[in-house]
């Protein structure tokens, strides 16, 4: 039996694995829709579908596009293995149990659904008539997009991303002030929170798009990985400075990602998320980050270097105040870290003027 995959998610991914541009069955869809042609095409081992194949011819032979597509030719099924090495059959009859119930009107795509439905197995359609490709995956179906239409849409992705991005970056500019003036308000990490899980929302619709084009979204990806770059690492820094429930910045930041855009916009949703009473504090109410923000601006120190500080001092103001004696007293670090810490913490509030400026 066809190991099952459940997970929405993981179901696309193992979709987007065999069917995306550059696979190669890609190809042989590819010169089958050129062509004008259907198919039907079944994954698997023919020893688990013969109760539902008949007549068609037993081939066994080594995959290749050129061989599938000459096979779409016929009127019946194609049956490869599920890594796309092996042809095993061609110009099979696929007889499902019609009693299964399909919403789908064609002859080849009502097969296709119920078979997916019956055995698991992952199935191609293409249709003659529509020129569109619809997967089957046990009940889950999916009709691929236009390459074009991909394009476009991941370019439209990419644009809400760079915004995004942009937003995070002038909220962490006016949090450094406020942190330094020790004037941090609810309002101001509610703000910045919301605009992280804008970002990663958009983000996990940008990932689909580059999945199902495989290699045709080379370039959208190398876009999307420079606007990516250490934003979960800074979240998850935000999220620990300014958390006071017991749930680990992980937690909080994965039930971020998980709400919806209208849930984003409720600031309650952030701040019950974040540990707050939202009937014992308000959003102007002052508030002080640990650190980890203002530590993460600190190249050469590792994770732990920061753990250590934050625990040590407590908060920024404790940090900031702090000589390069007082930081090399700490078990763990050396002389030499805590002058390239002091230094460094020189360095980021002489940038904080200028940006107060």
């Amino acid at each position: 039996m066809v190991k099952k995959v459940v997970n929405k998610k993981k179901i696309l991914e193992h979709i987007f694995d065999r069917v995306a541009p550059g696979t190669a069955l890609r190809e042989a869809i590819d010169k089958i829709q050129e062509a004008k042609l259907g198919a039907l095409i079944v994954l698997g081992n023919p020893n688990n579908l013969k109760d539902v194949m008949g007549g068609g011819f037993e081939l066994n032979t080594v995959y290749s596009p050129q061989k599938v597509y000459e096979l779409s030719k016929m009127d019946g099924g194609i049956i490869l293995s599920e890594d796309i090495k092996t042809i095993y059959g061609a110009n099979i009859q696929l007889q499902p149990n019609y009693s299964i119930e399909t919403d789908e009107s064609g002859t080849r795509h009502q097969a296709a659904h119920r078979i997916a439905q019956q055995k698991g197995n992952l199935v191609v359609a293409v249709s003659e008539r529509r020129n569109k490709i619809t997967i089957y995956y046990g009940k889950f179906r999916y009709l691929l997009n236009e390459i074009g239409d991909l394009l476009t849409k991941s370019s439209q992705a990419i644009t809400a991303l760079e915004k995004y991005s942009l937003a995070i970056e002038k909220n962490h500019v006016n949090l450094s002030i406020l942190e330094f003036d020790n004037m941090v308000t609810l309002y101001d990490i509610v703000e910045c929170v919301r605009m992280y899980g804008l970002l990663f929302r958009m983000s996990e619709e940008l990932i689909e798009y580059m999945a199902e084009l495989g290699s045709e979204g080379r370039l959208i990806k190398i876009q999307y990985e420079e606007i990516m770059l250490n934003k979960n690492e800074s979240f998850d820094a935000l999220i620990k400075d300014y958390k006071i429930s017991n749930e680990t910045a992980e937690k909080i930041g994965l039930r971020v990602k998980s709400l919806t855009k209208e849930e984003l916009l409720d600031d309650e949703k952030i701040v019950c998320l974040l540990g707050f009473d939202t009937n014992i504090i308000n959003l102007d109410e002052k508030i002080e980050p640990r650190g980890y923000g203002l530590l993460s601006n600190i190249t050469k120190i590792s994770k732990k270097d920061r753990e250590i500080l934050v625990k040590e001092f407590s908060n920024v103001q404790s940090i900031l105040m702090s000589t390069a004696s007082d930081i090399a007293k700490i078990k763990g670090v050396s002389k030499y870290k805590a002058e390239h810490i002091n230094k460094s913490l020189k360095r980021i509030k002489n940038r904080a003027v200028i940006d107060r400026e």
